[in-house]
C-alpha cells in the first residue's frame, strides 16, 4: 500500500498548490457539496440525479416526482458538508459530540426524533452477515470512540479510514450511519489537507463488500486498498476539476468500457494500468469518469506485449 501512499501524497501536493487560488477553493468547496452529497446517498438508495440533488441543494427543492425525503437528504448533506468545511477552518475537536452534530444535520426534518441520539433499538444491514452491537452498549462503544478520535497518530489516513470503519461497525444511530461515518472520515482528511473520498455509487457493491470483509473477518487490508484508490482518484478528479491546463471532454472520446473494447481488452485491464499509472485517461467527466482518446490505443498494445 505504500505505492498508492505515495501517489495520494504526491496529489495532495498538487492539489493543494492549486488551492493557493482562492477562487478555486470556491469553485471546489462548490463542486464537493453536490457531488458528496449525491455520491453518498445514493450509496444508500436515494434516487435523485445528480442534477435533481444539485437544483435541491441550490434552490432548496423538495417537490418533485421523487419522494420528499430525497430531497430533504440532498439539502441536509449538503449543510453538514458546509459544517464540517468550517469545522476544519475553526479547529473544531473531532470528538463524540462532533459525530452527533453531524447526524442531527443529517437526519434534521427527516426524523428529528432520532436526529443527534444513539439507537434504543436493534438493527442489522440488510444483506449482510455483520453482527451489530446491542443498544445497551453503544453509549460505552461511542465514548471510547470518541476518546480514540481526539489521540494523536502518525498515519492520519489510516486513522481517518478506521474512523469510517468503527462508527459503521458501531452502528449508533437508527438511520444514516453510513452518511455521517463518511462524513467524520472526510471531516478529519480534509482538516489534514487532503481532499475528501468520493465513493461513486457504481463502486457500492465493492465498498460494501471490503466493509463486510473487515468487520466478519478482521482483515482489513482490502478494504485499505480500496479506499485509499478511492481516495487517490477523487484527488486527481479534484486536480483536473481546477487545472487549467486539462483537456475539456469532446464528443469524440471515449468511456472506460468503449476505449477497452476498441483494444480488445477487459475493462479491468484498463482499470488496474490506470491504477498502476501505466495508462492515464485524457480527462474525466464532470461526474469523474475516464475518458480515453483513440491514439492511446498504441499505450495499450505495449501493455499487451
Amino acid at each position: 500500500m505504500q505505492e498508492i501512499k505515495q501517489k495520494i501524497a504526491d496529489n495532495k501536493v498538487r492539489l493543494n498548490q492549486l488551492l493557493k487560488n482562492k477562487d478555486n477553493q470556491k469553485v471546489l468547496d462548490a463542486w464537493l457539496k453536490t457531488e458528496l452529497a449525491y455520491t453518498s446517498n445514493a450509496i444508500e438508495g436515494n434516487t435523485l440525479t445528480r442534477r435533481e440533488t444539485e437544483l435541491a441543494i441550490d434552490e432548496q427543492i423538495t417537490s418533485g416526482s421523487k419522494p420528499v425525503k430525497d430531497y430533504m437528504e440532498a439539502i441536509n448533506h449538503a449543510k453538514a458538508f458546509e459544517f464540517i468545511l468550517e469545522a476544519g477552518k475553526n479547529k473544531t475537536k473531532i470528538d463524540e459530540d462532533f459525530v452527533l452534530q453531524i447526524h442531527k444535520i443529517i437526519l434534521s426534518g427527516i426524523d428529528s426524533t432520532n436526529a443527534g441520539f444513539y439507537r434504543s433499538v436493534r438493527v442489522r444491514i440488510s444483506g449482510s452477515q455483520t453482527v451489530l452491537p446491542n443498544p445497551l452498549k453503544v453509549p460505552d462503544l461511542m465514548k471510547d470512540f470518541g476518546s480514540w478520535l481526539v489521540q494523536k497518530t502518525d498515519d492520519i489516513l489510516i486513522k481517518a479510514l478506521e474512523a469510517h470503519y468503527r462508527l459503521v461497525t458501531i452502528h449508533p444511530f437508527i438511520d444514516g450511519n453510513g452518511r455521517t461515518a463518511r462524513l467524520l472520515m472526510n471531516a478529519i482528511l480534509l482538516e489534514n489537507g487532503y481532499g475528501p473520498i468520493i465513493i461513486r455509487s457504481i463502486d457500492r457493491r465493492r465498498y460494501l463488500s471490503a466493509l463486510e470483509t473487515y468487520q466478519t473477518r478482521g482483515e482489513n487490508e482490502g478494504y485499505y486498498r480500496f479506499m485509499l484508490t478511492a481516495l487517490n482518484r477523487s484527488l486527481k478528479m479534484m486536480i483536473d476539476l481546477l487545472d487549467v491546463n486539462t483537456k475539456e471532454p469532446t464528443k469524440d472520446m471515449l468511456t472506460i468500457s468503449k476505449f477497452a473494447k476498441l483494444c480488445n481488452v477487459p475493462v479491468s485491464s484498463i482499470r488496474y494500468w490506470m491504477s498502476e499509472g501505466k495508462i492515464k485517461p485524457t480527462t474525466f467527466t464532470q461526474s469523474g469518469y475516464a475518458l480515453f482518446e483513440k491514439n492511446q490505443m498504441d499505450d495499450v498494445k505495449k501493455l499487451v506485449k
